[in-house]
């Protein structure tokens, strides 16, 4: 049996039945054979402006104790963390040796890993074990033998972008960040998404969306010279 439960920071305060992803209350089990979580990553995250250590008092610090002090009490065999690439890894790395583990962190891109989506993320595997060989072996097929590069494009999996579902997902994000007590901005600064996915493509080389034809959302396009002429040709 397996359990997704909704935040790792309630193991730390709950220590008997907590809430699942799903809203209900269930048991927190303790024999388990593999701990999977992907603690906060908001005092870490390149887009906040007063980020906080790991041993702070921050969301992050606070959720990431949380999940250490289950896994200090229950000792599971194999632990899977997630995060952001900014987060303090080789800190997390430190805290499971000093409890016994032996852990090794990887740094991935899904695009290389058969999905068609840039998104740099960092995985840790920790084993109950000191001195394991398990961890470096897990870090050899990540970097080597487990890649293969995406055989679709992201535009196979995208809705149009005047699809009506798009902006009613986008009024309920914004209406969400007005109702958040957690948030300090107000609203999705979808201008600021929009340069980081930009900065991205420049940076990963993926070239322009369109580029034959430079098309944009406004139904604007510019067919390349060279392009017009063999058009005219082949007519």
């Amino acid at each position: 049996m397996s359990y997704a439960f909704k935040c790792v920071y309630f193991l730390l305060i709950i220590e008997i039945y907590s809430h699942t992803a799903y809203g209900a209350l269930a048991p927190v089990p303790g024999n388990v054979d593999m701990l999977i979580a992907g603690t906060s990553c908001v005092d870490y995250s390149n887009l906040n402006t007063q980020k906080q250590d790991i041993d702070a008092n921050g969301e992050s610090g606070r959720t990431f104790r949380g999940m250490m002090s289950w896994v200090k009490q229950h000792r599971p065999p194999i632990v899977i963390l997630e995060n952001v690439c900014s987060a303090p890894w080789d800190r997390v790395k430190e805290y499971f040796e000093k409890n016994g583990y032996s852990a090794e962190w990887s740094r991935v891109d899904t695009k290389a890993y058969y999905i068609p989506h840039t998104r740099t993320r960092v995985y840790l595997i920790a084993i109950n074990k000191q001195g394991s060989s398990i961890p470096k072996k897990w870090k050899e097929w990540i970097v080597s033998k487990l890649k293969r590069p995406a055989s679709s494009t992201l535009d196979a999996f995208l809705l149009p972008s005047d699809d009506p579902r798009i902006y009613q997902a986008r009024q309920k994000l914004v209406q969400e960040s007005y109702g958040a007590l957690d948030r300090k901005t107000g609203r999705t600064d979808w201008g600021r998404c929009e340069s980081r996915h930009q900065r991205a493509r420049l940076e990963e080389a993926l070239g322009a969306k369109r580029p034959l034809t430079s098309w944009d959302e406004g139904n604007f396009s510019v067919i390349m010279h060279y392009f017009a002429v063999s058009i005219l040709m082949d007519s």
